[in-house]
Protein backbone atom coordinates (compact mmCIF):
# COMPACT_ATOMS: atom_id res chain seq x y z
CA UNK A 1 0.00 0.00 0.00
CA UNK A 2 2.80 2.38 0.93
CA UNK A 3 4.52 1.57 -2.36
CA UNK A 4 1.35 2.42 -4.26
CA UNK A 5 1.02 5.74 -2.45
CA UNK A 6 4.68 6.48 -3.12
CA UNK A 7 4.32 5.58 -6.80
CA UNK A 8 1.20 7.72 -7.09
CA UNK A 9 2.96 10.68 -5.48
CA UNK A 10 5.91 10.20 -7.80
CA UNK A 11 3.67 10.12 -10.85
CA UNK A 12 1.84 13.23 -9.64
CA UNK A 13 5.15 14.98 -9.06
CA UNK A 14 6.30 14.05 -12.56
CA UNK A 15 3.11 15.38 -14.10
CA UNK A 16 3.41 18.64 -12.14
CA UNK A 17 7.04 18.91 -13.13
CA UNK A 18 6.17 18.39 -16.79
CA UNK A 19 3.40 20.95 -16.55
CA UNK A 20 5.75 23.45 -14.91
CA UNK A 21 8.36 22.87 -17.55
CA UNK A 22 5.91 23.61 -20.33
CA UNK A 23 4.58 26.64 -18.52
CA UNK A 24 8.11 27.87 -17.93
CA UNK A 25 8.97 27.49 -21.60
CA UNK A 26 5.86 29.38 -22.64
CA UNK A 27 6.54 32.13 -20.12
CA UNK A 28 10.15 32.39 -21.24
CA UNK A 29 9.19 32.67 -24.90
CA UNK A 30 6.66 35.35 -24.06
CA UNK A 31 9.37 37.32 -22.26
CA UNK A 32 11.91 36.69 -25.01
CA UNK A 33 10.03 36.58 -28.34
CA UNK A 34 13.20 37.09 -30.34
CA UNK A 35 14.42 33.60 -29.46
CA UNK A 36 12.34 32.09 -32.25
CA UNK A 37 13.01 35.05 -34.55
CA UNK A 38 16.75 34.61 -34.14
CA UNK A 39 16.54 30.81 -34.49
CA UNK A 40 14.03 30.31 -37.26
CA UNK A 41 15.30 26.76 -37.88
CA UNK A 42 13.66 25.75 -34.60
CA UNK A 43 10.26 26.28 -36.17
CA UNK A 44 10.78 23.47 -38.64
CA UNK A 45 12.09 21.19 -35.89
CA UNK A 46 9.33 21.77 -33.35
CA UNK A 47 6.48 22.21 -35.81
CA UNK A 48 7.18 20.45 -39.11
CA UNK A 49 3.50 20.47 -39.94
CA UNK A 50 1.87 23.59 -38.55
CA UNK A 51 -1.36 23.48 -40.47
CA UNK A 52 -4.41 23.16 -38.28
CA UNK A 53 -8.11 23.56 -38.86
CA UNK A 54 -10.57 25.84 -37.12
CA UNK A 55 -14.31 25.80 -37.67
CA UNK A 56 -14.02 28.07 -40.67
CA UNK A 57 -10.45 28.13 -42.05
CA UNK A 58 -7.22 26.22 -42.35
CA UNK A 59 -4.35 28.25 -40.84
CA UNK A 60 -0.77 27.74 -41.99
CA UNK A 61 1.21 29.17 -39.06
CA UNK A 62 4.60 28.16 -40.39
CA UNK A 63 4.09 30.11 -43.59
CA UNK A 64 2.84 33.09 -41.59
CA UNK A 65 5.93 33.09 -39.36
CA UNK A 66 8.34 32.62 -42.27
CA UNK A 67 6.73 35.50 -44.19
CA UNK A 68 7.03 37.67 -41.11
CA UNK A 69 10.69 36.78 -40.71
CA UNK A 70 11.34 37.58 -44.36
CA UNK A 71 9.73 41.01 -43.96
CA UNK A 72 11.88 41.70 -40.92
CA UNK A 73 15.01 40.67 -42.80
CA UNK A 74 14.03 42.98 -45.69
CA UNK A 75 13.44 45.83 -43.23
CA UNK A 76 16.82 45.26 -41.60
CA UNK A 77 18.52 45.21 -45.00
CA UNK A 78 16.80 48.45 -46.01
CA UNK A 79 17.83 50.06 -42.71
CA UNK A 80 21.41 48.94 -43.28
CA UNK A 81 21.42 50.39 -46.79
CA UNK A 82 20.10 53.72 -45.48
CA UNK A 83 22.77 53.76 -42.78
CA UNK A 84 25.53 53.14 -45.33
CA UNK A 85 24.18 55.87 -47.61
CA UNK A 86 23.90 58.37 -44.76
CA UNK A 87 27.39 57.55 -43.51
CA UNK A 88 28.89 58.04 -46.96
CA UNK A 89 27.04 61.33 -47.36
CA UNK A 90 28.25 62.56 -43.97
CA UNK A 91 31.82 61.57 -44.72
CA UNK A 92 31.67 63.44 -48.03
CA UNK A 93 30.26 66.51 -46.26
CA UNK A 94 33.02 66.40 -43.65
CA UNK A 95 35.70 66.05 -46.33
CA UNK A 96 34.39 69.05 -48.29
CA UNK A 97 34.08 71.10 -45.09
CA UNK A 98 37.68 70.34 -44.16
CA UNK A 99 38.75 71.61 -47.57
CA UNK A 100 36.83 74.84 -46.98
CA UNK A 101 38.33 75.17 -43.49
CA UNK A 102 41.83 74.97 -44.96
CA UNK A 103 40.89 77.52 -47.60
CA UNK A 104 39.64 79.90 -44.89
CA UNK A 105 42.82 79.53 -42.89
CA UNK A 106 45.04 80.17 -45.92
CA UNK A 107 42.97 83.02 -47.34
CA UNK A 108 45.29 85.94 -48.15
CA UNK A 109 42.80 88.75 -47.56
CA UNK A 110 39.16 89.62 -46.98
CA UNK A 111 38.38 89.18 -50.68
CA UNK A 112 39.33 85.52 -50.59
CA UNK A 113 37.44 85.08 -47.33
CA UNK A 114 34.36 86.63 -48.90
CA UNK A 115 34.52 84.31 -51.89
CA UNK A 116 34.75 81.22 -49.68
CA UNK A 117 31.96 82.33 -47.34
CA UNK A 118 29.61 83.54 -50.08
CA UNK A 119 30.27 80.99 -52.82
CA UNK A 120 32.13 77.86 -51.72
CA UNK A 121 30.95 77.05 -48.22
CA UNK A 122 27.18 77.39 -48.86
CA UNK A 123 27.44 75.00 -51.83
CA UNK A 124 29.36 72.40 -49.82
CA UNK A 125 26.95 72.62 -46.86
CA UNK A 126 23.84 72.70 -49.05
CA UNK A 127 22.58 75.98 -47.56
CA UNK A 128 21.68 79.43 -48.88
CA UNK A 129 23.45 81.91 -46.62
CA UNK A 130 26.42 82.06 -44.29
CA UNK A 131 27.24 85.05 -42.15
CA UNK A 132 29.70 86.11 -39.49
CA UNK A 133 29.03 89.10 -37.24
CA UNK A 134 30.63 90.75 -34.22
CA UNK A 135 29.42 93.02 -31.45
CA UNK A 136 31.36 96.01 -32.70
CA UNK A 137 30.80 99.22 -34.61
CA UNK A 138 34.45 99.31 -35.69
CA UNK A 139 34.41 96.76 -38.49
CA UNK A 140 37.58 96.76 -40.64
CA UNK A 141 36.97 98.72 -43.83
CA UNK A 142 38.21 95.90 -46.06
CA UNK A 143 35.99 93.38 -44.27
CA UNK A 144 32.78 95.39 -44.15
CA UNK A 145 31.31 93.43 -47.06
CA UNK A 146 31.50 90.08 -45.22
CA UNK A 147 31.48 91.04 -41.52
CA UNK A 148 28.24 92.32 -40.05
CA UNK A 149 27.97 94.56 -37.01
CA UNK A 150 25.86 93.57 -34.00
CA UNK A 151 24.86 95.75 -31.05
CA UNK A 152 26.29 95.01 -27.62
CA UNK A 153 24.49 91.95 -26.23
CA UNK A 154 23.22 90.97 -29.67
CA UNK A 155 24.75 87.48 -29.55
CA UNK A 156 23.11 86.57 -26.23
CA UNK A 157 19.82 88.01 -27.46
CA UNK A 158 19.79 85.72 -30.50
CA UNK A 159 21.55 82.57 -29.24
CA UNK A 160 20.85 82.77 -25.51
CA UNK A 161 23.11 83.12 -22.50
CA UNK A 162 23.10 79.48 -21.39
CA UNK A 163 24.27 77.84 -24.60
CA UNK A 164 26.78 78.38 -27.38
CA UNK A 165 24.59 77.08 -30.22
CA UNK A 166 20.98 77.39 -31.26
CA UNK A 167 18.85 75.70 -33.91
CA UNK A 168 15.86 77.58 -35.30
CA UNK A 169 13.72 75.23 -37.34
CA UNK A 170 11.27 77.83 -38.66
CA UNK A 171 12.32 81.47 -38.61
CA UNK A 172 12.45 84.60 -40.72
CA UNK A 173 16.07 85.62 -41.20
CA UNK A 174 17.10 88.89 -39.56
CA UNK A 175 18.73 91.57 -41.70
CA UNK A 176 21.23 92.41 -38.96
CA UNK A 177 22.57 88.84 -39.28
CA UNK A 178 22.17 87.99 -42.97
CA UNK A 179 21.97 91.40 -44.66
CA UNK A 180 20.43 91.24 -48.14
CA UNK A 181 20.13 87.42 -47.87
CA UNK A 182 17.76 87.63 -44.88
CA UNK A 183 14.68 87.09 -47.06
CA UNK A 184 15.97 83.66 -48.10
CA UNK A 185 16.44 82.28 -44.62
CA UNK A 186 13.64 80.20 -43.09
CA UNK A 187 15.73 77.87 -40.93
CA UNK A 188 19.17 78.35 -39.43
CA UNK A 189 21.90 77.22 -37.05
CA UNK A 190 23.70 79.77 -34.89
CA UNK A 191 27.06 79.54 -33.13
CA UNK A 192 28.14 82.04 -30.48
CA UNK A 193 31.82 83.00 -30.82
CA UNK A 194 33.52 84.03 -27.57
CA UNK A 195 35.14 87.37 -26.94
CA UNK A 196 38.90 87.34 -26.60
CA UNK A 197 42.23 87.36 -28.40
CA UNK A 198 41.55 90.85 -29.71
CA UNK A 199 38.08 90.10 -31.05
CA UNK A 200 34.68 91.04 -29.61
CA UNK A 201 31.92 88.46 -29.09
CA UNK A 202 30.68 87.17 -32.42
CA UNK A 203 28.09 85.06 -34.20
CA UNK A 204 28.42 82.50 -36.99
CA UNK A 205 25.14 81.82 -38.78
CA UNK A 206 24.17 79.22 -41.39
CA UNK A 207 20.77 79.71 -43.01
CA UNK A 208 18.59 77.70 -45.39
CA UNK A 209 15.49 78.61 -47.35
CA UNK A 210 13.66 75.40 -46.40
CA UNK A 211 11.82 75.43 -43.04
CA UNK A 212 12.82 72.40 -40.99
CA UNK A 213 16.20 72.02 -42.70
CA UNK A 214 17.73 72.44 -39.24
CA UNK A 215 15.90 70.62 -36.44
CA UNK A 216 16.09 70.68 -32.66
CA UNK A 217 18.47 68.03 -31.39
CA UNK A 218 20.50 68.08 -34.59
CA UNK A 219 24.26 67.85 -34.13
CA UNK A 220 26.08 71.17 -34.55
CA UNK A 221 29.69 70.01 -34.17
CA UNK A 222 30.66 70.60 -37.80
CA UNK A 223 29.02 74.04 -37.96
CA UNK A 224 30.65 75.01 -34.66
CA UNK A 225 34.04 73.95 -35.99
CA UNK A 226 33.59 76.00 -39.16
CA UNK A 227 32.43 78.96 -37.10
CA UNK A 228 35.60 78.98 -35.01
CA UNK A 229 37.78 78.50 -38.10
CA UNK A 230 36.05 81.46 -39.74
CA UNK A 231 36.56 83.54 -36.59
CA UNK A 232 40.26 82.75 -36.67
CA UNK A 233 40.53 83.54 -40.38
CA UNK A 234 38.74 86.88 -39.95
CA UNK A 235 40.91 87.69 -36.92
CA UNK A 236 44.06 87.39 -39.00
CA UNK A 237 42.98 90.41 -41.02
CA UNK A 238 41.19 92.32 -38.29
CA UNK A 239 42.73 95.60 -37.19
CA UNK A 240 43.28 93.95 -33.78
CA UNK A 241 45.62 91.00 -34.28
CA UNK A 242 44.98 87.62 -32.70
Amino acid sequence: MADQVKAGASASSTETKNELREADVIAYLRRNPRVLLNNSDLLAAIAPDTRFETDTVVVDMQRFVVDRLRRQVDDLKASGDRLVTTTRSNMSLVERSMECALALIYARDFEELAQILRDDLPVHLGVDAISIAFESESIPVDGGHIIRSLPRGGVDAVVGMETSTRIRSDVEGEEMIYGSSAGLVRSDALVALPEGEGLPAGLFAVGCRNPGHFEDGQGTELITFLGHVTRYAVGRWWSLEL
